[in-house]
Formats: structure tokens, sequence, C-alpha cells
């Protein structure tokens, strides 16, 4: 997806010229372009409704190497879910209110520092280490985030540190304010016997009085990837209410077979978290099919057909909702 555009060799002399604009850059030092666009065609169920929608506007420039460094991407991104079935507006980030807000904007970005080759620290807006499905849709095996992805933490003014324990493990600690709220998470990424794990514990804070353990799982074998996102999350004594449900699980599985160019991505998804508020819908299931053929590894079209059931009757007074999509895309 990345596209280096400097060599990582320049010399220390090395300048660039434009005009008066001098530009000297470190010989340890790499800059490169990255993002993509893509579009697609949305229809849903409860109500019948259809969209035409630029899915992802994303164009970012990361450096790489050097003791500083930083990843700034900006656009808009649809950030469809099976609740919404695309039926949304393209969003950004808002660094005031720490959300998602409408429109092209800023969408991540953050400076590195790295004073050992053991130790990074991250400031700036952060994209969240919880999950498996990630900001950039196209990079995702479905086009529609999941029932577990919307109840998970996303993008958000924050500072975060890593420690590499070797090449295979690390531990992080961060502190980020999601929302305008004080939010704190220490967590581990890495491969162990084969298997890439992410491992989460994020505290919302007294603003919003929730907690979350996340684990992530994943592994390939005979051209299949295999992936579990489990979550669980329960509330602070302060937000609880009488009669009211205290915590709620999700876990959503994803298979996805490859037979060359063809993809077949498979998400399957339960949640529960009763009348507590933790997943919209109280109780629910979802499934997604998105047969995806990929030219290149820049070009690819993809079709989607997503299924919600819930016990709230949250879709047009019915209990569930069909979407339907169509999307071609072009990333680098």
């Amino acid at each position: 997806m990345k596209k280096a555009i400097l060599a990582g060799a320049l010399l220390v002399s090395s300048t660039v010229m434009a005009g008066d604009l001098k530009v000297s850059l470190p010989k340890d030092l790499s800059i490169g372009v990255y993002g993509g666009l893509s579009a697609g065609y949305f229809y849903t169920t409860n109500p019948s409704e259809d969209s035409l929608q630029i899915t992802n506007a994303i164009l970012g420039v990361k450096s790489e190497g050097g003791v500083v460094s930083f990843d700034l991407a900006f656009g808009g991104s649809l950030w469809s879910t099976v609740y919404d079935g695309g039926q949304g507006d393209l969003m950004s980030v808002s660094v005031d209110s720490g959300g998602a807000t409408d429109g092209f904007g800023l969408l991540w970005g953050y400076v590195s520092v790295s004073p050992t080759s053991s130790i990074t620290v991250d400031a700036g807006v952060l994209t969240t280490n919880v999950g498996y499905e990630l900001a950039d849709t196209y990079t995702n095996p479905n086009i529609t985030f999941g029932t577990t992805w919307f109840a998970q933490p996303f993008i958000y003014p924050g500072i975060r540190l890593t420690f590499s324990l070797n090449d295979n493990i690390s531990f992080y600690a961060e502190y980020n304010q999601e929302y305008e709220a004080d939010n704190f998470a220490v967590g581990s990424l890495g491969s162990l016997m084969g298997i890439d794990y992410a491992l989460t514990y994020y505290d919302y804070g007294s603003a919003v009085g929730k907690n979350l353990i996340d684990v992530v799982l994943g592994t390939s074998f005979g051209g299949v990837d295999v992936a579990v996102n489990l979550d669980y999350q329960w509330l602070d004594d302060s937000a609880k209410a009488p009669g009211q449900d205290d915590d709620g699980l999700g876990v959503a599985l994803y298979v996805i077979p490859s037979f060359g160019n063809l993809k077949l991505p498979l998400r399957f998804e339960y949640f529960d978290g009763g009348n507590s508020g933790i997943y919209d819908g109280e109780k629910g299931y979802s499934f997604t099919i998105t047969p995806t053929y990929n030219f290149s590894d820049n070009y690819y079209v993809r079709a989607e057909l997503a299924y919600i059931n819930t016990d709230a009757k949250m879709f047009d007074n019915k209990d569930n909702r069909t979407t339907l999509a169509v999307e071609a895309g072009f990333k680098f």
C-alpha cells in the first residue's frame, strides 16, 4: 500500500530545490506516500434506501528511519456499518471533540520518537490498537464495518508508549481523549507459535464509565486466513442504573479463503449487551459475505451481502436489515 518516493540512502548533503525552498534530508530518512480512492453503490432494506458513495478518499505521507518520524493522512471515509448500510456521510476526525465529523479533513496524524530501537513514543491523532478492522476500509476484508467494531474505540488524540521486547512481541500503554474523555489503555501486540495476536485492556474513564478487554487472534493455513475478535465490556459502578444490565460480549469471526486473485471473505458476529447500551440493538447477530477480485495489488472490485438481526426493532420498526453493495477501488 505504501510506495517509497525517496530512497533511504540519501546523502546528508542532498537537497531538494523549489524556488527559494530548500529541504535537506538526513541519510537514514525515507518518505513515502500512500492512500487510495474507492466508491460504491449501497442498497438497504427496512427502510428501502440506496445511495452512490465515495467510500474512501485518502492521501497520506509517512517517513521512516531516524529518531523522529511521522504519519499524516487527510481525506474522508464513509465508515459504513451493517447498521446503516452505507447510507451515511463521508467523515474525517475532529481534533477538538476527539471523534468523527462530517466531510473531508484530518484522518490521523502523529509524530513518533524512537530514542532507542526498543522504545517508541507516538503523539498526535492516533488510530487504535483495538480490534481487527482498520480505518482505511479498502484494506478490510468487508466493505461495511461489523457490530463488534461499532462498539470499539477508533481514532483519537492521544499519546502511546510502545516497548518492543523482541521482533515478535511488544507492549504498549496509552492515554487518549476520544470524545473529550480521559481514557487509558495497556496491551500487547505480536506473534507466538504462528498466531498473530493483540491483547488490550481499555478504560474509558469516568466520563464514559465503562471498560473493555479486547482480544484479536489471527493465522493462515492452506490459503485461508482466519481471525477472531473477542470483546468483553462492563460498566463502572458509577454508570450503572437499577434494573440495567452492566456488561456485554461481542465476537466476530473472519474466514477469508483465497483462490488466486479471487477472495471470499466471510464475517460472522454475535453480540449481547442486554439493555446496558454497550451494543446497539441489545442482542443479535450479523453475517457478511464479500466476494472480491483483485486485478493486482492496487486495483480491486467487490460485492457484498450483509445481514443483521437484533432484539431491538431499530430498522424502520423491524428487527433486521439487509445491505447489498458493490465497490471498486484503487490503493497505493
